[in-house]
């Protein structure tokens, strides 16, 4: 009889859920970092006068670099909220899982069987 030493492990899905709503929660933080970077990149918009760049590359404008870093800025912040929407759908089609008694059963079995005895001193 096989001893079942290379089935796998299945994943509790209630884990799983959880480790969903975490991401949800560090791209929701990401969203919240991004708009108030790319205000501030709003308020230099406002004050180009104060504006220059350093002369390394291709020249640019200040009203230009100022733009092209708040539009950059906008863009992720549109990106990670099509990201968060793909995570809250998840996270609700997820949250429906639940491994059958038997699937339970079986999990802890295996996890016994791979757990190192315990040693016994005197």
């Amino acid at each position: 009889m096989p001893d079942n030493r290379n089935d796998q492990i299945l994943p509790i899905p209630s884990d799983l859920y959880t480790e969903i709503g975490q991401l949800a929660d560090r791209v929701y933080e990401l969203r919240r970092d991004l708009r108030r970077i790319r205000n501030q990149y709003a308020e230099l918009r406002q004050s180009p006068e104060s504006l220059r760049t350093d002369n390394l590359g291709e020249p640019i404008d200040p009203r230009e670099a100022v733009e092209a870093a708040y539009q950059g800025l906008d863009a992720a912040e549109c990106d990670l909220a099509n990201t968060g929407e793909s995570i809250s759908w998840a996270h609700g089609r997820a949250s429906r899982l639940s491994l059958t008694d038997a699937a339970c059963e079986h999990r802890e079995q295996l996890l016994a069987r791979r757990r190192p005895p315990i040693e016994r001193t005197r």
